[in-house]
C-alpha cells in the first residue's frame, strides 16, 4: 500500500487546475488519478468560449478571476491557453432585456466591462447577424475563446513542476471508509492508496464515482453535439462569438475559415447521455437542425459547408451550476457539476476547492455551490438561467 496527502478523481482541467492550486498551497503528497488519459473526458470536447454574463455576484468573480489567468497564462501557469480575445457578443428577446439590465449593473459593479446595445446598432460590429427578435445584444470586448486541451495540458504540466503525481490509465473502482471518513481509494489493477482526503472531480463520471460512496449527486449526462462547419469563401474575416439567447444558437470561430456551432435550446437534460458515448458523430438529420437555426442568427451560414462534428455532454445540477463542497463522508469532496461552465470557470474552481480543502480563505465565498442545496427542496434552472438568473 501507498499513501498520498490527496487524491483526485479525474484529469480534466477541473482536476488539473485543483493539484496545481494544492500543491501550491503546501499539500506534500497530491495525486491525480486518470483513468484514460488527461483530458479525454468533457474537457477535450469544449468548445471553450470564455464569455462574463453571470447572474450572481460569486459566478462573476470566479469568471474574472479565471479570465485573468486565460490571458497572462503562461505567467500565471505555464504554457499556451490559445486565449483569442475576438470579443463576445450575447443576443436576447424583448421579454429578456430587463433581467440583462438588471444583471449587467450587478457586474458592473465587480469590474464587467460590458455594453447592452440595441439591435439597430449590430451593424457597427457585426452586420451578418440578423437582429430581428432580438431585444438587445450585450458586447464583451474583453471575452472570446480558448483552448481547452492546452489549458488542462498546461495546468498538468505546472502541477507536477510543484511536485504532484499525475498516474494516466489509472481507473478508481472503490473507495476505502472508516467512521465516516474516507481512507483511501482502491484502483482497478488493485493498487490501494491511503489517504486523507479524495476529490470527485470525474466530470461526466462523478454520479459513478459518487456512488462508490453511496453517494447520490443530482447530476444528469446531458448530450450537447457541436458541429463544425467551413465558410464560404465570400464570408469575410472571423467573426466575434455570437450567442444568441433568443433564437437558441451560438458560433465560434476556428482557424483555418471554420466556425464551431451548436444549440443554446435548454434540451440538454431531456437527452440524458452514457458518458462512453463522448465523440461520437452526430446524425446528418441532426446537424441539419442545428445549422437551420445557426443560419436563422446568420443567415450567411447558410452557404457554409458542414465539415464534421461530435457529441459532446455536460454534466448538469438542477440549477445549472456546480457543486464545489466537502460531502456528508469527511474527506470526500466533489468538484462536479459543472453544467457547462466547466472550462471558463476551471482557474477559480480550482483556487476554491484547494482553499476548502487546506482550510485557507477562499477566494469566493463557496456557500452557493454547496452541495446541501438540493436537500429537500425543488431547485430548478436553465441553460439561460446560468447568464441570466
Amino acid at each position: 500500500m501507498r499513501a498520498a496527502d490527496a487524491v483526485i478523481i479525474g484529469g480534466g482541467v477541473t482536476g488539473c487546475s485543483l493539484a496545481f492550486h494544492l500543491a501550491g498551497a503546501g499539500l506534500g503528497r497530491v495525486l491525480v488519478l486518470e483513468r484514460r488519459f488527461v483530458g479525454a473526458g468533457g474537457t477535450g470536447r469544449s468548445v471553450g468560449i470564455i464569455r462574463q454574463l453571470y447572474p450572481t455576484p460569486e459566478t462573476t468573480l470566479m469568471v474574472l478571476r479565471s479570465l485573468d489567468v486565460f490571458e497572462r497564462f503562461d505567467d500565471a501557469v505555464g504554457g499556451e491557453a490559445g486565449f483569442h480575445r475576438c470579443g463576445v457578443l450575447i443576443g436576447v428577446s424583448a421579454a429578456m432585456r430587463p433581467t440583462l439590465e438588471k444583471t449587467l449593473a450587478l457586474q458592473r459593479g465587480l469590474g464587467v466591462r460590458a455594453e447592452i446595445l440595441d439591435p439597430a446598432d449590430l451593424h457597427r460590429l457585426e452586420p451578418r447577424i440578423d437582429p430581428a427578435g432580438l431585444g438587445a445584444v450585450l458586447h464583451e470586448p474583453g471575452s472570446g475563446y480558448g483552448d481547452p486541451p492546452a489549458v488542462n495540458a498546461g495546468y498538468a504540466e505546472a502541477a507536477r513542476r510543484r511536485g504532484a503525481v499525475i498516474e494516466q490509465g489509472v481507473e478508481v473502482v472503490s473507495l476505502r471508509t472508516s467512521s465516516g471518513k474516507i481512507t483511501g481509494v482502491v484502483t482497478a489493477a488493485g493498487d490501494e492508496i491511503s489517504c486523507p482526503v479524495v476529490v470527485n472531480a470525474a466530470g461526466l463520471w462523478s454520479p459513478a464515482v459518487a456512488r462508490l460512496a453511496d453517494i447520490e449527486l443530482p447530476i444528469v449526462i446531458g448530450r450537447h453535439p457541436v458541429f463544425v462547419v467551413e465558410r464560404d469563401p465570400g464570408f469575410g474575416p472571423d467573426h466575434m462569438v455570437y450567442m444568441d439567447l433568443a433564437g437558441g444558437s451560438y458560433l465560434r470561430p476556428e482557424t483555418g475559415g471554420l466556425t464551431l456551432t451548436g444549440s443554446l435550446i435548454d434540451d440538454e437534460t431531456q437527452h440524458p447521455m452514457d458518458p462512453e458515448l463522448l465523440g461520437a458523430e452526430p446524425s446528418f438529420d441532426e446537424a441539419s437542425v442545428a445549422l437551420e437555426r445557426t443560419s436563422r442568427a446568420v443567415p450567411r451560414m447558410a452557404e457554409a459547408r458542414y465539415a464534421r462534428g461530435w457529441a459532446g455532454a455536460f454534466d448538469i445540477t438542477p440549477d445549472w451550476m456546480p457543486i464545489l463542497d466537502e460531502t456528508g463522508l469527511e474527506g470526500f469532496f466533489v468538484a462536479a457539476g459543472m453544467s457547462g461552465h466547466g472550462f471558463k470557470l476551471a482557474p477559480a474552481v480550482g483556487e476554491i476547492m484547494a482553499a476548502l480543502i487546506s482550510g485557507a480563505p477562499p477566494p469566493v465565498d463557496p456557500a452557493p455551490f454547496r452541495l446541501s442545496r438540493f436537500a429537500g427542496r425543488a431547485i430548478s434552472g436553465t441553460f439561460v438561467s446560468s447568464y441570466l438568473g
